[in-house]
C-alpha cells in the first residue's frame, strides 16, 4: 500500500511529538533525582542508626532517595531550578526502634524544612550544633527521647521555624531569650523536661500546658518568679 504525502507527514510529526515526551520525561526524571550530597547525609544518618541492615534498610545504597521513594524521606517535586530533588522532610516516628544520639548530619541537609524524630525513646544526648546550618527548618519536633543538655541558643537564629517540640525529655537550663525573636513561631512545646528560670517575656502568649512539669519554669503563663 502506497503513503500518501500527507500520511507520510502524519508519521513523522507523530514520530516527533512521542520523541519530545520520551526525552521530556527523561529529563523530569533526572531532575527530579536525589541530590548527590543528600544521598550522602541520609546514608551517613543510616549508617549511625545501625547501617544497611538496621531500622532504615531501605535506604538502598543503589536506589534513589526521591525517585525511590526512601521511607520517611520527602523531596521537593515542583520544577524550581536547583531546588529540585532536594530533601525538604525527615520524618521518625516510634516504629522505627532508633536509638542512639542524633547524627551531626542532619546539618547537611541545606532544605530540609521538616525534621521529626518523635516518640523514639531511645534518642539521647544534646540537640546537635550542626542543625544551626537548617536555615530552612520551619517544623522541628523531637519530643518524647531521653535527650539531656541547654536548650540551643542557635534555634533562635533559625528564623524560619514555625513550631518546635521538645517536650518529654531530659533538657536543662534555662529557655533561650532568642526563641521569643522568631518572627513565625506560633508553637513551642518544653513541658516535661528538667528547665528552670524565668520563660522570656515574648513567649508569654503561647498556652500554659507547652511549659508545664519542669523543674522550676516561672514566669507568665505560669506563676511569677520569686
Amino acid at each position: 500500500m502506497k503513503t500518501s504525502p500527507n500520511m507520510f507527514l502524519l508519521l513523522q510529526l507523530t514520530l516527533i511529538f512521542l520523541s519530545f515526551i520520551y526525552f521530556s520525561k527523561s529529563n523530569a526524571s533526572n531532575d527530579l533525582s536525589c541530590h548527590p550530597n543528600d544521598k550522602a547525609a541520609l546514608l551517613k544518618i543510616r549508617d549511625h542508626f545501625g547501617g544497611p541492615n538496621g531500622p532504615l534498610s531501605d535506604w538502598h545504597t543503589n536506589a534513589d532517595c526521591c525517585i525511590d521513594d526512601w521511607i520517611s524521606v520527602g523531596c521537593l517535586a515542583e520544577q524550581q531550578g536547583s531546588t529540585v530533588g532536594r530533601v525538604i522532610a525527615v520524618t521518625f516516628g516510634s516504629t522505627f526502634g532508633l536509638s542512639g544520639t542524633i547524627p551531626a548530619e542532619f546539618g547537611d541537609l541545606p532544605f530540609l524544612g521538616t525534621l521529626w524524630l518523635t516518640g523514639a525513646l531511645n534518642i539521647t544526648g544534646p540537640i546537635p550544633n550542626s542543625f544551626s546550618k537548617l536555615k530552612k527548618l520551619r517544623s522541628l519536633k523531637l519530643n518524647s527521647n531521653n535527650l539531656s543538655g541547654p536548650i540551643p541558643t542557635f534555634l533562635g537564629r533559625l528564623k524560619r521555624l514555625e513550631e518546635v517540640d521538645l517536650s518529654n525529655n531530659k533538657l536543662s537550663g534555662v529557655i533561650p531569650a532568642s526563641l521569643a525573636t522568631l518572627p513565625s513561631l506560633s508553637q513551642l512545646n518544653v513541658s516535661s523536661n528538667h528547665l528552670c528560670g524565668a520563660i522570656p517575656t515574648g513567649l508569654k502568649k503561647l498556652e500554659k500546658s507547652m511549659f508545664e512539669h519542669n523543674k522550676c519554669l516561672c514566669g507568665a503563663p505560669l506563676a511569677a518568679c520569686k
